[in-house]
């Protein structure tokens, strides 16, 4: 499984996990909006993030924490390569 794959796995099976207890984990779908849909709340991304950090090793920005870089799987899993690279970079 590709590196791109096995984050949205993880992000998607942490997400049904806490925030959509009772829905069959089929409807969210990689390109479900999480923050503008109501899924993840403003209360919910701390948990979000905490996880992202954790799971992944890296640091989110403050200019991160916004709809245009957190509001899919999709674009979760790209803001973590591109992290992950950055912090390849800088070892």
């Amino acid at each position: 499984m590709a590196q791109g794959d096995q984050i949205r796995s993880g992000v998607r099976a942490f997400i049904a996990d806490k925030f959509l207890v009772g829905e069959p984990p089929e409807s969210l779908r990689d390109s479900t909006l999480l923050m503008t849909t109501g899924i993840v709340s403003s209360v919910a991304m701390l948990e979000l993030v905490a996880f992202l950090e954790n799971t992944y090793n890296i640091t989110l920005r403050q200019d991160d924490l916004t709809p245009d870089r957190l509001d899919s799987v999709d674009l979760i899993a790209e803001l973590v390569m591109e992290l992950q690279g950055a912090n390849a970079v800088r070892q």
